[in-house]
C-alpha cells in the first residue's frame, strides 16, 4: 500500500471532475471538507493560498484509496 502525504489540488480536481479553482475556492470557503485554505495575508484583496488536502479525509470524500490516488497522480505528472 503507498503512504500518501498531500493530495496535490491538481488531483483533487481530476479525480473530482471539477476544475482546479473550484477545488481552491471550496477550501477557501469551507464548502469542501477535506482540507483547508490559508491566506497569506487574510486583510489583503490579492492575498495568496496555500491549500492542504488531508489524504485520510480525501479518501473518505471519494471512495479513492492510496494506490488510487497515487496512480492517478502519476497519470497526470503530478509529484505526491
Amino acid at each position: 500500500m503507498t503512504e500518501i502525504k498531500k493530495v496535490p489540488v491538481k488531483v483533487a480536481a481530476y479525480i473530482l471532475g471539477k476544475s482546479e479553482q473550484f477545488i481552491r475556492c471550496g477550501l477557501r470557503y469551507g464548502s469542501l471538507n477535506f482540507g483547508s485554505a490559508v491566506s497569506s495575508n487574510p486583510h489583503k484583496k490579492n492575498a495568496t493560498y496555500s491549500y492542504h488536502i488531508s489524504p485520510r479525509k480525501f479518501m473518505e470524500y471519494t471512495g479513492y484509496t492510496a494506490d488510487e490516488i497515487f496512480n492517478t497522480a502519476k497519470k497526470l505528472g503530478v509529484e505526491i
